[in-house]
């Protein structure tokens, strides 16, 4: 060691100065090279994991936008049929409508003198159930009565409409009797039974 500080001290100092260099520079790349290139590697594989991360995040908000308006549809569709089940009942429910037809012949001023439910006719999806019914009142009467039973929820078509002079009171010229028959509908799905016995 003592040897080797001898030949240090006896080369020149611009020598020594290149020697010095030689070492700062060789200490210099190893530190570089384990450190500053490691520290390179780490920022790139972080870079590239936020590029990741930020890809995944976005497919995520997408998923999340379609859950929602899939949600909205849902809620959409569940309405629909709940206003179509309003329309075309999966059940008979004669009693309820005709207490409604009933009411708004009331309403106006009208006498319901028969109700008679006919046989119901059966169709693919759904069932034709008629209900012939006599009332007797004035022109303007019956035609209210027919105008908001089309307006009640339930689908009611009046068919088969008949008018006659109410011979039973000659002084009242304008009292009128109709006979029709008004007939709802009930969504039956295939292969389900039919009600009250009818046949396809």
């Amino acid at each position: 060691m003592g040897e080797l500080l001898e030949k240090f001290s006896g080369i020149p100092a611009a020598q020594k100065f290149l020697i010095l260099l030689l070492v700062m520079g060789l200490v210099g790349g190893a530190w570089y090279s384990l450190s500053i290139m490691d520290l390179d590697e780490q920022l790139e594989s972080a870079r590239r994991d936020t590029q990741k991360l930020n890809n995944d995040l976005t497919a995520e908000n997408a998923k999340v936008a379609n859950l929602r308006k899939f949600e909205e549809e849902v809620e959409t569709l569940k309405k629909q049929r709940e206003e179509m089940t309003d329309k075309l009942p999966a059940d008979e429910e004669i009693a309820s409508l005709l207490q409604k037809i009933h009411s708004q012949g009331k309403i106006v001023g009208l006498e319901i003198n028969r109700f008679e439910r006919d046989a119901p006719k059966v169709a693919e999806l759904f069932v034709r159930i008629p209900v012939k019914m006599t009332l007797s009142g004035t022109f303007h009467q019956i035609a209210t009565f027919f105008y908001y039973v089309g307006k009640l929820t339930r689908i009611v078509n009046v068919e088969d409409i008949n008018l006659t002079i109410d011979r039973k009171d000659p002084k009242a010229a304008a009292s009128l009797q109709a006979t029709c028959t008004a007939t709802t509908f009930m969504y039956r799905p295939a292969g389900l039974p039919v009600p009250g016995g009818a046949k396809p």
